[in-house]
C-alpha cells in the first residue's frame, strides 16, 4: 500500500518579498486617501465687478474650480452649514436629505474599502494567505466602483445637469435667496478626485499583484509535483 504524503510549501524569499509590497501598498492608502483631494467642482458664474458689461455684449462668465481634501472637508461643512437657514443643522440633515443620499451610500462603501484595506495589511504582515488576500482586495475594489457609481452618477450627474439647484442643495429658502443663489453660479464640474482614485488603484493593484502570485505558486506546485511523482517511478 503506498502511502502519499501531501508536499508542505515552505514560505520563501518571493513569500516574503510579496507580502512586503503588499503591506507597503495598505499603507499608503491611508495618507493619500487623508491629504489628497478627494473630490473636486467647478462653478460657472457671473463676475459681479463686471456684470453691466453684459449688457455691451461681453462675455463675464467665470469659472471658479476647488478641490477638497478629507483632512479640510470639516471646514468646508461649516462654509455650507453658514449658507444654510439658521434652523438647519447641515450635518445633521445630511443622512435625512434625500439629495445626499447616493453621497451617503459612496461613503459606506469608502469606508468599506478602508476598514478592507486595514484587514488586508493584517494578512500580509502576519500570514500566507494569498488566496484571502486576492479576495478581500478584489471585494475592496468592487466597493470602490459600487462607490463611484453612486458619486456620479446619482449625486453628481443630477447635480451639473441642473436637477440639484444650489438653493437645494444648501437648503436656502425664499424666492429671493434662491433666485440670488441660482444667479450666482451653476455646478459644472463635480467628480471624484486623487484620494479616491489612489485608493481604487491600490486595491485593484493588490488584487492583480496577488492573482499573479497565485498563478506563479500554482505552476510551480505543479511542477514540483511532477518531478516527484516521476522519482516515485
Amino acid at each position: 500500500m503506498s502511502k502519499t504524503n501531501k508536499i508542505k510549501r515552505k514560505t520563501t524569499g518571493f513569500d516574503i518579498l510579496y507580502r512586503i509590497i503588499t503591506a507597503i501598498a495598505c499603507v499608503a492608502i491611508y495618507p493619500a486617501f487623508y491629504f489628497a483631494n478627494i473630490f473636486t467642482f467647478a462653478i460657472a458664474h457671473t463676475d459681479i465687478s463686471d456684470l453691466f458689461n453684459k449688457f455691451n455684449g461681453e462675455n463675464t462668465l467665470q469659472v471658479t474650480e476647488e478641490s477638497v481634501s478629507l483632512a479640510e472637508l470639516p471646514k468646508w461643512i461649516d462654509l455650507f452649514s453658514s449658507f444654510s437657514n439658521e434652523d438647519f443643522d447641515f450635518k445633521a440633515s445630511i443622512l435625512q436629505n434625500e439629495l445626499y443620499r447616493p453621497v451617503v451610500v459612496a461613503v459606506v462603501f469608502i469606508a468599506i474599502a478602508l476598514v478592507l484595506g486595514l484587514v488586508i495589511l493584517g494578512f500580509a504582515l502576519f500570514s500566507n494567505k494569498i488566496k484571502v488576500i486576492t479576495a478581500l482586495s478584489g471585494v475592496g475594489f468592487l466597493s470602490t466602483l459600487a462607490a463611484y457609481i453612486s458619486f456620479t452618477s446619482f449625486f453628481a450627474n443630477p447635480l451639473i445637469a441642473g436637477e440639484i439647484t444650489l438653493a437645494q442643495l444648501f437648503n436656502i429658502d425664499g424666492i429671493i435667496s434662491s433666485a440670488i443663489i441660482g444667479f450666482l453660479g451653476d455646478v459644472i464640474v463635480c467628480t471624484l478626485d486623487a484620494a479616491f482614485f489612489s485608493l481604487m488603484f491600490l486595491l485593484l493593484g493588490i488584487c492583480l499583484w496577488s492573482v499573479s502570485v497565485l498563478i506563479v505558486n500554482i505552476s510551480d506546485e505543479k511542477e514540483k509535483a511532477m518531478k516527484q511523482a516521476a522519482k516515485q517511478k
